[in-house]
């Protein structure tokens, strides 16, 4: 499975650099705030984080692999951290009718940052079970995929008749990626329910974004978070 994880990781990077092509990439550097170089730097260093750790194990370096463990204890709470200061950048920024308007979809980012956070917590509960580990730590890209295949999907397909069945793509793609990585589990009874936790989490945060982040509740929620002073 280690060398497996690497390659999927690895094919996925090309994606992700046609997903963010048209918007950043090309752009020069100066005219892009530093929130957005910092969450794109940061998760580039968290792709690369999970390809060298199953590379390292298949190559058997275990004292490789230990060393990237270590530094993904800098490494995850950075990128969480990363990601909620650029949400909370573009929200401070908006305008009082463009938040009326928009705030609600930093849902999206919230249900990243969450499903990130609980994948990496699992994936150091279950550090000593290497199976369970490596499925947490793939589990961790799975927030990947909405933004990801929500911008190929925007920038080179036909549009979608609406906005909401982007979510309703990228969130069936991840949910079975997820699927996949869960229910293939076949070790320690611990570690299948904290995987079967997972999805079922993870199942219900997608769920929020049709349920909970079009009320008025959740954007009291944003308007809260908005104006901290953070940024």
């Amino acid at each position: 499975m280690t060398k497996t994880a690497s390659i999927l990781v690895a094919a996925s990077v090309p994606l992700v650099a046609m997903a963010f092509w048209p918007l950043y990439l090309p752009r020069p550097f100066g005219s892009v705030d530093r929130y957005t170089h910092l969450h794109a730097g940061v998760g580039l260093l968290w792709l690369v984080l999970l390809i060298a750790q199953p590379a390292a194990v298949h190559a058997r370096s275990f004292a490789l692999h230990r060393m990237l463990g270590r530094v993904s204890y800098v490494l995850a709470p950075a990128f969480a951290v990363a990601s909620l200061l650029l949400s909370h950048h573009r929200l401070a920024s908006m305008d009082s009718g463009t938040f009326a308007a928009e705030g609600f979809w930093h849902y999206l980012p919230f249900y990243a940052t969450a499903g990130f956070v609980l994948a990496y917590g699992f994936g150091l509960r279950f550090r000593r079970i290497p199976a369970a580990h490596g499925r947490f730590m793939l589990c961790t890209a799975i927030p990947l995929v909405d933004p990801v295949l929500g911008r190929l999907l925007a920038f080179y397909v036909p549009p979608l008749p609406s906005p909401w069945l982007y979510q309703v793509v990228t969130f069936t793609v991840a949910t079975v990626i997820a699927g996949l990585l869960v229910f293939s589990y076949r070790g320690a009874a611990a570690a299948r329910r904290a995987l079967v936790g997972y999805f079922v989490a993870l199942v219900f945060l997608q769920l929020g974004w049709f349920v909970i982040a079009p009320t008025a509740l959740w954007l009291e929620a944003v308007r809260w978070f908005r104006g901290i002073p953070l940024t």
